[in-house]
């Protein structure tokens, strides 16, 4: 009887401590750490169009990538030549425009020579009309800033990779400005990319 009751006793305590652990156990979307993480700093040169003017922006991204395939980073971007306003309301008045947020994005077949990555950047602009008469720039901080990009990549060595790309910028809440709206920030691109990193 005692061993009958010893054992039904253990029992009991392992089915509880077992029911325990399984409630106290967290599901979770991503299953496992990545095996493998490298990561580079990337210098960016892109030709695009600001509200109907050429624009020259240069940047740079710092991106990790997991498991050879997956990038994850953020990125800066800021206009380098310099662009003065074609509207009547603004009509000659210097331009500013840069933006930087995040970045995602997926390498395809990243250890043949020649591959190709597709990316998305998210972030926040900022737009600067410089106001000849107040003497001071007028700001539009909460811009949003959407870009899709494709890109060839080029392994030169393991430490360096060249991509040339082309990208569309997309812009949201342009709203600052009397006859500028989110169609004069939005345009195509393409761009030239330098990685330096640990690619194998």
């Amino acid at each position: 009887m005692k061993k009958l009751a010893l054992t039904l006793a253990i029992l009991f305590v392992g089915g509880f401590l077992f029911a325990q652990e399984d409630v106290d156990k967290m599901e979770t979307l991503i299953k496992s750490y990545p095996k493998k993480i490298r990561g580079f700093i990337g210098i960016n040169m892109c030709v695009t169009t600001l509200a109907g003017e050429t624009a020259y922006m240069q940047g740079f991204t710092a991106s990790g990538i997991l498991n050879d395939h997956y990038l994850l980073g953020f990125y800066n971007y800021n206009l380098e030549n310099s662009m003065y306003s074609n509207n009547d309301n603004y009509i000659g008045a210097e331009m500013n425009y840069t933006h930087h947020g995040i970045l995602f994005g997926y390498i395809l077949f990243p250890k043949k020579a020649i591959h190709f990555s597709t990316s998305l950047m998210a972030g926040k602009g900022d737009l600067d009309i410089y106001d000849n008469i107040a003497d001071e720039w007028i700001e539009d901080k909460v811009i949003f800033n959407l870009t899709p990009n494709i890109e060839a990549e080029f392994n030169v060595f393991r430490f360096l990779r060249i991509g040339i790309g082309a990208n569309y910028q997309f812009a949201f809440d342009v709203d600052r400005f009397d006859g500028y709206d989110d169609k004069d920030f939005s345009s195509p691109g393409g761009y030239v990319s330098l990685k330096f990193g640990w690619f194998n």
